[in-house]
């Protein structure tokens, strides 16, 4: 009698493991690509959003700085003192400082007045 074996189909694991770390490789790279891609969109437009949003202010800073320098202006104020908006007072003679410049000549062992920025060094 002969004994007839039975055919197995064998698995090799060695090459099924590896496909299947080969796929998932591929597909978390796949992943972590339109991960990428859909976040660098995202940052793009927020990106554009910022950069209208700072034009849009660098406009209204330019509006208010004229806005200012009209308000400011010799000819503004004195229309407004004239419109009794605005009060002037008088600087009391005793709030004025005279500062006076020397008048003669400096000799060597003079006193000088003078501005010494690197002073400590």
């Amino acid at each position: 009698m002969q004994r007839h074996r039975k055919q197995h189909n064998p698995i090799n694991a060695a090459a099924l493991a590896r496909w299947i770390v080969l796929t998932s490789f591929v597909a978390v790279c796949g992943l972590i690509y339109v991960y990428q891609s859909v976040q660098l969109h995202t940052l793009g437009d927020r990106k554009k959003a910022l950069e209208i949003e700072l034009v849009n202010t660098r406009g209204e800073i330019e509006v208010t700085t004229g806005q200012v320098a009209t308000l400011t202006s010799r000819a503004a104020l004195e229309r407004r003192l004239k419109e009794g908006y605005l009060r002037m007072v008088p600087i009391a003679e005793m709030n004025i400082v005279r500062i006076n410049a020397p008048t003669g000549p400096f000799g060597g062992d003079a006193i000088q007045p003078v501005s010494n920025p690197g002073v400590g060094r």
